[in-house]
């Protein structure tokens, strides 16, 4: 029962998951809920979870460092940033990102405060280390990118405070550490092992390359922001896939949008504290996420200049030159939510009322009134463009009747439409019926994507093409790839997009009629692809 390897879809060659975003932590912490409710409800629930749980830890983390209000201001903007709204529109991995915050504190125990058992922080930081692997390998990969980077920052800046710490440091970033290889060390070797893994990217780095975030995005709204002022189309084609066939927007990758009263309110209170260690860390830290965001080239209102960026590098290294640029924007914000939160505790909510260097309680009520007037102009701006588009999934009848339940366990079923990227609904349908059966399709990133001849022509239909009629060598063809699956069922429900012509298709594939059962044409094969007869009382 390997985690990262499945034959359940893309039978019989397999699929490695290590290669596709399998996020079996995702799953062991959604197991109850999917037991007794079912992997909808599953999704919906963590999808929750991921906004609120992010905000929550950021909170905490940023209450180390300020008085709860602004600590809750910084864990708001960091659990509903542009980053989280965008990625909610499909990416649950990416979503789950409580454990950067986390991390934080721990270093920040490893490396200023200390004032626990090293072993304690050091276990604790594999463990949460651990649980971001199990549940996005990206995001493992870029934290701990980001976290070598801090380092680094970090010990230059304050090698004389440093210096005393060490050893505690040491051994506790060692023991945070030396636990995880063991598992990042398999994750790497099923990547490049597992069946139908990938050779070389996962994704062709030219349609990745517009995954990027443009210097003017920063401050030019986009569709995820419910008040874009007008420039929701301009802000949204900045980020955008290149394949062959042209430029596609791609809102849900643009999450580095921050707003001129924000912007204005970081660069006022960066310089006003600027002599505070924290917030020149923040600061570079921000600015470090934000330039790795940027991908290979800097970009500017939509015009690539030929500046070279850091994030080139990671291009041509293995395992790291599928990684879509515009993610890092998660950092960017983790820092700014920790800028802000500072800056709030500091300006505004600064307990002391009586008169300063000769100012009046006037005078300080005044200079307060900016830094509120931008805070609240940035948060408005930030307002997610919500609810997303959700809809009620219509399953099909078939799916649970009785009839699918005599589908022998484990067995192939070839479902209509063809399961591939742009049709993925069978494989809910399959979930949905406690993985009964297997599929010779489904949506996975493979070395070779074997579709086949039945594959071109039921897409055809799907796509109302109008293939009914395959040529003679076509349905040979097709014929022995039923064999050659394993398929010993056929679903084509009723109705779904051109069915009509799927069914005409299918019944020359086979050679025989299919019977009419729960509102589906159905197909019953012998391992040898020879129709079988129907059971009794299957909804015929």
């Amino acid at each position: 029962m390997n985690p990262f390897r499945t034959n359940w879809i893309d039978f019989p060659y397999g699929v490695d998951l290590a290669d596709n975003t399998s996020m079996p932590m995702a799953g062991f912490m959604g197991a109850p809920i999917t037991l007794i409710f079912g992997p909808i409800a599953t999704y919906n629930v963590l999808l929750t979870l991921a906004f609120a749980g992010s905000a929550t830890t950021c909170m905490l983390a940023c209450r180390r460092w300020a008085s709860t209000p602004a600590a809750f201001v910084g864990g708001l903007l960091y659990g509903f940033s542009p980053y989280m709204v965008g990625q909610g529109a499909g990416h649950l991995f990416l979503l789950f990102v409580p454990i950067p915050p986390l991390l934080l504190l721990l270093l920040d125990e490893m490396l200023v405060r200390q004032r626990f058992r090293w072993w304690t922080v050091g276990l604790l930081f594999a463990l949460l280390e651990i649980i971001q692997l199990g549940w996005s390998a990206e995001v493992f990969a870029e934290t701990a990118l980001m976290m070598a980077i801090g380092l680094v920052l970090f010990a230059i800046s304050q090698r004389r405070r440093f210096r005393p710490k060490l050893g505690y440091a040491l051994r506790a970033i060692t023991l945070g550490v030396v636990p995880v290889i063991p598992f990042a060390l398999f994750f790497a070797y099923e990547a490049r092992t597992g069946p139908n893994h990938a050779k070389g990217p996962v994704h062709p780095i030219r349609l990745l390359a517009g995954l990027s975030t443009d210097l003017a995005g920063v401050v030019v709204p986009t569709a995820n922001q419910r008040y874009p002022f007008g420039s929701s189309a301009l802000g949204s084609r900045w980020v955008a896939m290149t394949p062959a066939h042209g430029i596609v927007p791609d809102v849900t990758e643009n999450g580095a949008f921050i707003g001129i009263p924000l912007v204005l309110l970081l660069c006022l209170g960066v310089w006003k504290y600027r002599r505070i260690p924290l917030v020149q860390f923040s600061a570079l830290m921000a600015a470090a996420g934000l330039v790795m965001s940027m991908g290979s080239r800097l970009h500017i209102a939509g015009h690539m200049t030929s500046i070279r960026l850091p994030f080139a590098v990671l291009t041509h290294l293995p395992f790291l030159d599928s990684e879509v640029a515009s993610r890092y924007s998660v950092f960017t914000w983790l820092f700014v939510a920790l800028l802000i939160s500072i800056i709030v505790d500091r300006w505004l909510l600064s307990p002391r009322r009586r008169r300063a260097h000769g100012r009046s309680r006037v005078s300080a009520v005044t200079s307060r009134a900016l830094p509120a007037v931008l805070l609240a102009a940035g948060i408005v701006s930030l307002v997610p463009n919500w609810p997303y588009a959700i809809q009620q999934i219509a399953v099909p009848t078939w799916f649970t009747s009785v009839a699918a339940k005599d589908v022998p366990q484990g067995s192939t079923l070839l479902p209509y439409p063809f399961a591939s990227g742009q049709s993925n609904l069978p494989e809910l349908w399959q979930a949905l019926d406690d993985f009964r059966f297997r599929m010779p399709t489904g949506e996975a990133a493979v070395p070779v994507t074997r579709t086949g001849a039945i594959g071109r022509g039921l897409s055809s239909c799907f796509k109302n093409l109008g293939e009914s009629q395959p040529r003679p060598l076509s349905l040979d063809t097709a014929r022995k790839e039923l064999v050659e699956w394993q398929v010993r069922t056929i679903v084509i429900p009723i109705p779904s997009n051109n069915d009509a012509c799927a069914i005409r298709y299918m019944t020359l594939v086979v050679g025989a009629p299919p019977e009419q059962q729960y509102s589906a044409a159905v197909w019953r094969l012998s391992p040898q692809g020879a129709i079988v007869p129907t059971p009794p009382d299957s909804g015929s």
